[in-house]
């Protein structure tokens, strides 16, 4: 009887399985990043929630240890779609990358809309008076 640490556990740490990662996961990790990213917003109107339209969005495709995504979002002007888009790409590649242990071979961002800022409920409303 040999009392070498491979023969005494169970399963040696490189035979006990694999860690499979479904894309739907992964792409609520680059939805959840996505929205961090200041001039970001998230919007959905109650048809495109049924729909599934909602802002950001995200596709993803795995080939073994690799993933390719693709971003829609939603942009609060005057935010610039450049600047946004770039940190949305970096957030969501640090991010992914950091929580899977893929390797993010790219994420396209395409800015599908824009969106203002909803105005304060203190200016929009007009101030009662009594009489």
């Amino acid at each position: 009887m040999s009392d070498s640490p491979a023969e005494t556990s169970p399963t040696a740490p490189e035979r006990r399985g694999e860690l499979h990662i479904v894309a739907k996961a992964i792409e609520r990790l680059a939805t959840l990043a996505a929205g961090r990213v200041p001039g970001v917003t998230q919007t959905a109107s109650g048809l495109d929630k049924v729909v599934g339209r909602s802002y950001p969005r995200a596709d993803s495709t795995v080939a073994g240890d690799t993933v390719r995504l693709s971003m829609d979002i939603a942009v609060l002007w005057p935010h610039g779609a450049g600047e946004v888009a770039r940190g949305v790409r970096s957030e969501v590649t640090r991010e992914v990358g950091n929580l899977t242990g893929l390797s993010v071979a790219s994420v396209d961002v395409t800015v599908a809309r824009f969106e203002q800022q909803a105005a304060s409920t203190s200016s929009a409303t007009p101030k009662r008076r009594v009489e």
